[in-house]
């Protein structure tokens, strides 16, 4: 019996288009000042760029994030440029998920969040999509300065929480932390579109 749920934001709640952010911040680069970040797998490499691990679990300030990649713009590109094409990846988040979340809430699930996610995106997050205000906890890497699928971050939540990894029906877009969310005992589901908000309506409503 599924009692609570832990959701992945970007790539399941929020809509991304990473490619959008990589365009926005190449066109501000000079390329013969670009370093190795400034580059696809650099900069948005997931588990592979250490830029972007160090900014996620909160090991470096916004400020030097901005200063790594002002280092490989052209001369007279602003802070608020880089903020501008960093939030470029996110689309925001549907309708009908928002209307998901508000259901399965009515419903009585506990629903809780664990995100990779930086300072900035936080703080765009929460001013766009409200309604994760109503959740009944937040965790982000930059916060509990652990990333998935770091099998700690897992732990974390668990601790941190009354929920049973049993009864908790863990949903990422990622299969590294899906495995590790299996590993933490948690139920999980590996989605990979959005078909997953009609089923889980089904299922769960």
């Amino acid at each position: 019996m599924i009692h609570s749920l832990l959701f992945d934001l970007g790539g399941v709640l929020i809509d991304l288009d990473v490619q959008r952010s990589l365009n926005a911040i190449g066109a501000l680069t000079d390329r013969n000042k670009r370093n190795n970040y400034i580059t696809s797998d650099g900069l948005l490499g997931g588990h592979d760029s250490h830029l972007i691990n160090l900014y996620q679990t909160g090991d470096i300030s916004t400020d030097d994030f901005l200063q790594t990649i002002l280092r490989s713009c052209r001369q007279g590109v602003t802070k608020e440029q880089v903020i501008e094409a960093w939030f470029a990846m996110l689309l925001g988040m549907q309708e009908r998920k928002i209307q998901l979340l508000h259901e399965l809430k009515q419903k009585g699930y506990n629903i809780y969040i664990l995100s990779n996610i930086n300072e900035l995106h936080v703080d765009w997050t929460m001013q766009h999509c409200p309604v994760l205000r109503q959740m009944d906890g937040l965790f982000f890497s930059n916060e509990i300065h652990l990333a998935k699928p770091d099998p700690r971050c897992y732990d974390y939540v668990l601790q941190h929480t009354d929920i049973l990894p049993q009864e908790t029906l863990y949903i990422d877009d990622l299969l590294p932390n899906i495995n590790a969310g299996k590993q933490a005992g948690l139920q999980t589901w590996h989605v990979q579109n959005d078909e997953w908000v009609d089923e889980m309506r089904r299922t769960l409503l």
